[in-house]
């Protein structure tokens, strides 16, 4: 496993306004952003994302590219591997809500299931 990479957010989505979960037309959305994290998960010890030139993203971008992550790792692996160094107040307040968001929505699906299996 390599030490680190860098994953240069502007430069995936070629705006300084992600936005979408889809990718659109030329318009890179949140799913190709997090397939590329998932990607560099298990060939990286930590795994960086710039967000150089990045001035805002989208809830469904957040929600699709970073917070889904949790859906498949654990909050303590993500914040283990994945770092965030130059985000910005603002967009450390997306990607906070987006991460509580995704983090109740697991939970109650987690209750659903629990409730359709009689436990």
């Amino acid at each position: 496993m390599e030490k680190e990479i860098t994953i240069k957010l502007y430069d995936i989505v070629k705006t300084n306004l992600p936005q979408g979960r889809e990718t659109i037309s030329e318009q890179v959305g949140g799913a190709d952003v997090r397939q590329i994290i998932e990607d560099a998960w298990d060939k990286y010890e930590k795994v960086y994302i710039s967000f150089d030139n990045i001035v805002k993203m989208t809830r469904t971008f957040t929600d699709e590219a970073f917070a889904k992550l949790l859906e498949g790792h654990s909050l303590e692996e993500f914040n283990q591997k994945v770092y965030f160094p130059d985000a910005r107040e603002n967009i450390v307040k997306e990607l906070n809500s987006a991460m509580k968001l995704r983090l109740k929505i697991i939970a109650a699906a987690r209750e659903r299931e629990k409730g359709e299996l009689g436990i």
